[in-house]
C-alpha cells in the first residue's frame, strides 16, 4: 500500500481511500457550514427585513441548558456580529416589554415591545417565550391582524420587526398560552432583544438592549399540570 511522504516520515501513517473519501466528506460539511453561516448572519449586510432566528439572547440567565429544548442559539444580536460595534445596553435608548404578570392556560396576552429616550429613526425587535424547564420554548406568537409592522418566525416560536415595522419604536404583538393539557414550569420568560440602528448598511454605529418579563401560567380552578 501506498504512503505520504515517504521521504519525510520513518514510520508514515498508511492512508485507505476510505480515509480519504470521509477526508473530503467532512471537509466539504465544514465548507457548507462555513458559507451558511456567512449567509446567516453577515456582519457586513442588514437585516431591516428581520432578525435571523435566535438572536434574543434567551436563556442566559439560566445555565441549565439542554438542546433538546432550548431555542437555537442564545446570542444576542451583538454576540453573531451583525451589530457588534458597542456593548449591550451602552445607547441613550431604553427598551421595554409591557405584558401582563399573570394569565390562563390558551389565553391570548398582548405584549407591547417599545423604545423610549432614543434619537434614531430606525428600530427593530425580537421576542421569545420559555418556561423554566430548561428553558423550553413555549406558547406561541401570533400575527395581529393585518399589522405589517411585525412577523411571525419558526412557526410562532419568536416574533420580530418587519423591514416597515423598523421606521417605528414600539410594536403590538400577542402570545398565546399553552393549552391546559400542557405542562408548564412556571414562570414563562419572555426574552426579547432591541435594536437602535443608523440604517447605513453595516454591523457599526448600531446599539443592542434587551429586556426581560415574567408571567405566570394557571388555570382558574386550581394548578392542576402547572408548577408553581
Amino acid at each position: 500500500m501506498k504512503t505520504l511522504f515517504p521521504s519525510v516520515h520513518k514510520n508514515p501513517v498508511k492512508i485507505t481511500m476510505f480515509d480519504s473519501l470521509n477526508f473530503w466528506k467532512i471537509f466539504s460539511i465544514l465548507v457548507v457550514c462555513f458559507f451558511a453561516s456567512s449567509i446567516y448572519c453577515n456582519p457586513s449586510r442588514a437585516h431591516s427585513e428581520g432578525p435571523p432566528l435566535a438572536c434574543v439572547g434567551a436563556g442566559e440567565e439560566n445555565n441549565n441548558r439542554n438542546v433538546r429544548f432550548y431555542p437555537p442559539g442564545n446570542a444576542t444580536c451583538g454576540h453573531v456580529g451583525c451589530h457588534n460595534e458597542y456593548s449591550m445596553a451602552t445607547g441613550k435608548g431604553k427598551f421595554m416589554l409591557f405584558v401582563l404578570d399573570k394569565c390562563e392556560p390558551g389565553e391570548i396576552v398582548d405584549i407591547l415591545v417599545s423604545f423610549k429616550m432614543t434619537d434614531t429613526d430606525y428600530h427593530g425587535f425580537q421576542i421569545t417565550a420559555q418556561d423554566m424547564y430548561f428553558n423550553r420554548s413555549v406558547g406561541t406568537f401570533l400575527n395581529v391582524g393585518n399589522d405589517a409592522d411585525t412577523q411571525i418566525q419558526a412557526a410562532g416560536r419568536y416574533a420580530a420587526h418587519t423591514k416597515k415595522g423598523t421606521t417605528q419604536r414600539y410594536w403590538h404583538v400577542k402570545w398565546q398560552a399553552p393549552p391546559p393539557d400542557f405542562w408548564v414550569a412556571n414562570p414563562v420568560r419572555f426574552s426579547a432583544m432591541g435594536l437602535e440602528a443608523n440604517n447605513d448598511g453595516t454591523s457599526k454605529g448600531d446599539y443592542v438592549y434587551g429586556a426581560t418579563r415574567y408571567i405566570i401560567i394557571e388555570p382558574k380552578n386550581g394548578k392542576e399540570g402547572y408548577l408553581p
